[in-house]
């Protein structure tokens, strides 16, 4: 890709040379929608979100003019001017959680390129939406173009941000049309791409694939989880992004430096989801719980038997949950695990019980005598026959406990390995 002096430079501000990638935080939803606590206390959110080791932050002009100081320095995160508006937020007659619903699409240019530019900036971004109707489309056809020409004629790197929005947008072309879209923004002239995630590896490494310039995949609305937003990430630079542009996910995290920082781990450290995420990871480890955040949901169950025999259904998990009391009239529920506290393995007869190399229970089958001892020395009851009465103990799934992962409450935690204590035995 050729581009002007002025815009190579800005550009190496924003993504890194040493690896073309960048990490941004995207902060310009205060006039789009409502005013909620993630747009009120911006100023100590960014505070943190520089601290994260950010390397851009998206926000409006406004916002720009009054926090600008806190991007003072050689080591402090570009800044990205949003330089359009658009009310899709407050869109539909039956959107009553804002304040002001709103029934037409509308979308307006708000700031010029060298406005953007005397502020400071790196580069402007500006929607380009695509599936709503023909006049819309062509309106930001016209309104991009004529950011793109400003922006070559000042040396300001153009970022678009194609939308796939309206009825001619379905669940079954949406990944097709914004990869169509991201090509479009490439001839219009953008210079690097703000896209949503296509939902699959193939289809985004195609849109990276025609696009021809760096694409940041963008975070959406809030996950449930840290964990699944940062999967998004991991698929997005395993199909070839060049890095996010994470809004809601990082301004209402609990710990905004922290996202960020797993963020940054991500993108220019090279972990892995599993690695951020479990910081016991390649350790030796053991199950644990916390009975007061389990909600009987049962998902550990099914991702127990789905894991073990591609099933569905609570039949064949190595864990229960037990449904305890009612407590100030509202149900009280109990993991019940494995804690690998080796009295199984004491009971065995034979020797077919034992640990191995990474302290997981295993099982030899040709050595087993099918006794059952363990079953009856387990104290927590989690060991049962299977259909051929050999003994069916938790093996952690190889050392990725998918109880674990699926459990966003934290009722069912890893912990570092060690004996279980008999005193332990009685309470866990």
């Amino acid at each position: 890709m050729i581009l002007s002096p002025g815009k190579r430079q800005r550009l190496n501000r924003l993504f890194d040379p040493r690896d073309g990638r960048a990490v941004c935080v995207a902060a310009d939803h205060g006039w789009m929608s409502d005013p909620t606590e993630n747009v009120i206390r911006l100023k100590p959110i960014l505070e943190q979100v520089i601290e994260g080791g950010a390397d851009g932050v998206l926000m409006s002009y406004g916002t720009a003019q009054r926090l600008g100081h806190l991007f003072h320095g050689r080591e402090k995160p570009a800044i990205l001017i949003r330089a359009d508006w658009m009310n899709l937020p407050r869109l539909g007659a039956s959107n009553v959680s804002n304040i002001l619903p709103v029934v037409n699409f509308r979308k307006r240019a708000t700031s010029f390129a060298r406005d953007a530019l005397a502020m400071g900036a790196s580069a402007i971004t500006i929607y380009y939406f695509i599936g709503y109707s023909d006049e819309f489309e062509a309106l930001n056809i016209e309104q991009a173009a004529c950011y793109a020409r400003e922006c070559r004629r000042i040396g300001l790197p153009l970022i678009i941000e194609p939308m796939a929005v309206g009825g001619m947008v379905t669940g079954v072309n949406i990944a097709e049309v914004l990869i169509a879209s991201a090509r479009i923004a490439y001839e219009i002239g953008a210079d690097a791409l703000k896209v949503p995630y296509t939902g699959d590896v193939n289809t985004f490494r195609e849109l990276c694939r025609v696009a021809q310039v760096p694409v940041l995949v963008l975070g959406g609305a809030k996950s449930d989880h840290p964990r699944d937003a940062l999967e998004v990430v991991e698929e997005a630079l395993h199909a070839g992004a060049a890095g996010t542009v994470f809004g809601r996910n990082v301004t209402k995290a609990k710990d905004p430096k922290k996202m960020v920082q797993d963020i940054v781990a991500l993108v220019h450290g090279g972990k892995t989801v599993d690695e951020i995420t479990n910081p016991l990871h390649g350790q030796r480890i053991r199950l644990g719980t916390v009975s007061s955040r389990c909600t009987g949901c049962h998902i550990c169950l099914l991702a127990c038997t789905g894991s073990h025999n591609g099933g569905y259904g609570h039949a064949g998990a190595r864990l229960r949950v037990e449904h305890r009391s009612f407590v100030e009239g509202a149900p009280s529920f109990r993991p019940v695990v494995c804690t690998l506290c080796g009295r199984c393995v004491e009971a065995c007869p034979t020797g077919a019980l034992h640990y191995d190399g990474r302290g997981i229970i295993r099982l030899d089958r040709d050595s087993c005598d099918r006794c059952l001892d363990c079953q009856k020395a387990c104290p927590f009851g989690v060991v049962f026959q299977d259909q051929d009465g050999y003994p069916v103990i938790c093996d952690l799934c190889g050392g990725d406990p998918q109880c674990v992962r699926w459990c966003k409450y934290d009722a069912i935690i890893a912990l570092p390995k060690r004996r279980t204590t008999k005193e332990e035995i009685h309470v866990a």
